[in-house]
């Protein structure tokens, strides 16, 4: 696989997944980037959370796949004004080919800010139509 030499230089090459999201205590589960095909894998390079209200459920990052690559997760009860960093260098964790990066949620409760920072790319053939 090529080095980008950055986590940014990835993101650059490729499509930037990149976003934030303001959870509430009412937020639940949701996806936080949509897949632009079939083809495309998404690869998640950091996860940053911050808490503001504490409740006694977690949150996961993971892909929306029927067994889904857990990525990271904020365990039950992480305590009020907490940061939780999870790092996965420049190439990222790599989700379930033509699968979403979902936040779901083991109950409503925690709220906070959350930050991601990934890429998508292109990781199998596309067919392409033929004339006769």
């Amino acid at each position: 696989m090529p080095s980008y030499k950055s986590a940014e230089g990835y993101r650059s090459h490729y499509q930037d997944v990149s976003g934030q999201l303001t959870a509430t205590a009412s937020t639940d589960d949701t996806t936080l980037v949509t897949v632009r095909n079939a083809n495309s894998t998404i690869f998640v390079q950091r996860v940053i959370v911050y808490i503001t209200t504490d409740a006694a459920v977690s949150w996961s990052f993971e892909d929306s796949a029927n067994t889904p690559i857990k990525v990271c997760k904020v365990s039950t009860s992480p305590g009020v004004d907490t940061r939780w960093d999870f790092d996965f260098g420049d190439i990222g964790h790599s989700l379930t080919e033509g699968k979403n990066f979902v936040l779901n949620v083991s109950a409503t409760g925690l709220a906070g800010s959350i930050s991601w920072y990934g890429y998508s790319k292109l990781t199998s053939a596309v067919a392409v139509g033929t004339t006769n």
